[in-house]
């Protein structure tokens, strides 16, 4: 627009020169070149170009048009617009110790702070609307995203206790994604990448928060000495019914039988020793048996070992050893 005035000043200069035809230094010849610059600024304001990545809308004495142009190249326009032009290729805000950091709480109101980076790109289709609110892509960005982008970072670990915030970059990065699409949607933003990272919690909280740690580790390794020790008792308890199934297999004659039984809540087959009453034990292993084995265990041990019962008076005779003189003297 102020092409356009500026033309027409130099029009009207023109103009003014060409009626000065009688005047003593012939100043009309001079019209030419306001006439001339007259027209290269109205040429000049009449087209533009857009390079890639670039979007941009007319204005005309205020009204904004309802079409936004993207496509890269040269482009008319009516001298009398102005050319709004906004870049929409990707962008990116960062919060972090350069621009500073976000600084909340978790849902236990535990302080928690947090670099963030956030990219994003402007819909070309809602920029119609865009500059119907804000002047140029600045005031957009000042007042709509950077206000946006704040609120929904500090908002979003607010559903997080200090025990799993720092934990949970993924759910806190698609929390922050959802927010600033739900708030900047419906203004053109499109989020194409939200990074958190660096989160940090108060001192104090940090402090408490290790010492809960290490008590639950400490909790974890008793708790894993407690199953050992169960473990053992346990084979304690199998290894002395064995001991006394054996017993009373060997001593009252015991029997056996097969059984289903859950053992670590599986179905298995057992062995299950039916025990004989006290009363009604026999108690085979009684000294005479006992001694009975004995003398038959050391008869098995060879041909030539005769074994002679204890008290016995008879008169036994030796066998000859092989190779020996049956020669008396």
């Amino acid at each position: 627009m102020f092409a356009l005035v500026l033309a027409l000043a130099l029009a009207a200069a023109g103009f003014v020169l060409l009626r000065l035809k009688d005047h003593p230094r012939k100043l009309s010849r001079y019209a030419a070149i306001p006439f001339g610059l007259a027209l290269f600024l109205v040429a000049s304001a009449s087209y533009y170009r857009l390079d890639a990545g670039e979007a941009a809308v007319t204005k005309t004495f205020g009204t904004v048009g309802d079409e936004a142009i993207s496509a890269t190249g040269i482009h008319l326009k009516a001298p009398w617009q102005d050319l709004i032009r906004f870049d929409i290729r990707n962008q990116t805000i960062a919060f972090d110790e350069g621009g500073g950091r976000v600084s909340t709480v978790t849902s236990d109101n535990a302080t928690v702070a947090y670099d963030v980076t956030i990219r994003y790109s402007l819909n070309p289709g809602k920029l119609s609307e865009i500059v119907r609110q804000y002047p140029d892509q600045e005031t957009f960005i000042s007042r709509a995203v950077l206000p946006g982008v704040s609120s929904v970072t500090r908002d979003a670990p607010t559903t997080f206790t200090a025990a799993t915030v720092r934990q949970s970059r993924a759910q806190l990065a698609q929390r922050i994604t959802e927010g600033l699409e739900k708030r900047l949607g419906e203004v053109g933003v499109t989020v194409e990448q939200v990074d958190p990272r660096a989160i940090t919690l108060d001192q104090n909280v940090q402090a408490n928060y290790d010492k809960v740690q290490s008590s639950l580790a400490n909790a974890e390794a008793a708790k894993a000495d407690l199953q050992t020790a169960l473990a053992k008792a346990e084979i304690t308890k199998t290894e002395a019914q064995a001991t006394s199934d054996a017993d009373q297999i060997i001593r009252c004659g015991a029997t056996s039988t097969q059984v289903n039984e859950v053992i670590n809540g599986k179905d298995v087959k057992a062995v299950k020793v039916v025990p004989v009453p006290s009363e009604k034990c026999q108690n085979r292993l009684n000294e005479q048996v006992l001694m009975s084995k004995y003398i038959d265990m050391l008869k098995e041990h060879g041909d030539s070992l005769i074994v002679i019962p204890q008290g016995t008076q008879n008169l036994i005779q030796l066998p000859a050893l092989p190779g020996a003189s049956t020669k008396t003297p």
